[in-house]
């Protein structure tokens, strides 16, 4: 699929067609997402629809790590996302972006230590944070990341070097 249909797949009124799009793009290995696939998944990451959100996310965020979308996801963990799938999601693309491209965002560290130390937020979506933090910070080996489990409750936190990166 080209990019020009990649767009109008995504920008489709058929939630059906703009998932099959989203599908298509988390399996494709070869081909990294053009600015104007990034701004039609940008704007599938505000859609009133959770599950578009989601895949959205996986795919621009988790799979391809597109740099561009920080600021949205940043935002969707300072309030704007409801959703804690898609938080959780949020979180971890996070993360992942930061272990992949090498660039060390001290933004995307301090939304990322203020939501694991946030009492009120969900425990999964807690521990999700604080596995990204640490993995993105380079204290946790992506094996190691793979196996912990998402609950704080259950994670042996750092809560000194934590409060330290929410500043």
């Amino acid at each position: 699929m080209d990019d020009r249909e990649r767009v109008r797949h995504l920008t489709s009124h058929d939630k059906e067609e703009v998932l099959e799009a989203l599908r298509e793009l988390k399996l494709d290995k070869e081909t990294p997402p053009s600015d104007e696939v990034v701004d039609a998944g940008l704007e599938l990451m505000k859609s009133l629809d959770s599950e578009l959100r989601y895949e959205a996310v996986w795919a621009l965020c988790l799979h391809w790590g597109h740099l561009r979308t920080l600021p949205m996801l940043r935002a969707m963990l300072e309030g704007q996302e409801k959703e804690l799938e898609v938080q959780i999601i949020a979180a971890r693309s996070i993360g992942s972006m930061v272990e992949r491209w090498g660039h060390p965002d001290e933004q995307s560290f301090r939304v990322l230590a203020r939501v694991a130390l946030d009492e009120s937020a969900a425990a999964e979506l807690r521990g999700g944070a604080y596995t990204s933090l640490r993995a993105a910070a380079g204290l946790l080996p992506p094996e190691e990341e793979a196996r912990l489990e998402e609950d704080i409750r259950h994670l042996d936190v750092d809560w000194k070097w934590l409060r330290a990166m929410a500043g």
